[in-house]
């Protein structure tokens, strides 16, 4: 990545709102002049000019066309541009992905320009504790506002925790269904300042006692939630 490109990607996560941005990047691609950056131009402008028609626009259906002609040629392509361990979810918003998942064992921790614009992130933390609190304090972390941990059982207690000395500024909704994280954890959770705007938390099975959840309820993350999701099994 040219450091052009990566200042552009850089105004493009500074304006989210703006179009003037992405189009910008797309006139780089362009002159770049390879097949797929051509093509990726191309599905850029056709996407910001869809989300700008109404719906009654006589030119809308024919512009939806182009835009998944391009996808179905060219988004397993696309999909190879993020950073190691990282994939793109098939997802696309103004032209630009916001849906990714990360293996924690096969990434590095650059602050990579190409991930600013993620806001949804799956994470399978394949690591040990230790390499995943690093992980952790990646700046992907404190932008995202929504993580969802996959792999059953792959977080335990010792992930919790450092799950729980994170950083997620602006995180709204966690998920960390069947990692059994136990008792501690949870209680480790309960006590983090991480999490200064979650709202939402899916802790289902993971080997809760009733007490422990009751004591989660009253901890100062647990009291200001406005939903706890399924808590399914829950142990005596």
């Amino acid at each position: 990545m040219t450091d052009t490109e990566a200042a552009l990607l850089r105004a493009i996560a500074a304006q989210p709102d703006e179009d003037t941005p992405r189009l910008i990047y797309a006139d780089y691609l362009d002159e770049a002049g390879a097949p797929a950056q051509v093509a990726r131009a191309e599905f850029i402008r056709l996407s910001v000019q869809l989300e700008r028609m109404k719906a009654s626009h006589p030119d809308r259906d024919d512009t939806r066309q182009r835009v998944s002609r391009l996808l179905y040629r060219w988004d397993v392509v696309w999909q190879t541009e993020l950073p190691p361990g990282f994939t793109r979810l098939a997802f696309y918003r103004r032209g630009f992905p916001y849906r990714a998942a990360l293996t924690a064992s096969l990434a590095d921790g650059a602050d990579d320009p190409r991930l600013l614009l993620i806001e949804y992130l799956e994470l399978t933390p394949d690591v040990t504790s230790r390499r995943l609190a690093t992980v952790l304090k990646w700046p992907i972390f404190g932008r995202v506002t929504e993580l969802v941990v996959r792999g059953r059982g792959l977080l335990c207690e010792s992930g919790a925790a450092a799950l729980a000395g994170g950083t997620f500024q602006k995180l709204v909704r966690l998920g960390i269904p069947g990692q059994q994280i136990g008792d501690r954890g949870l209680a480790a959770l309960g006590t983090s300042p991480g999490f200064p705007r979650l709202r939402e938390l899916d802790v289902s099975y993971n080997g809760v006692s009733v007490a422990a959840r009751q004591a989660f309820g009253r901890s100062p993350l647990g009291a200001r939630l406005k939903r706890v999701l399924d808590w399914g099994e829950v142990t005596q």
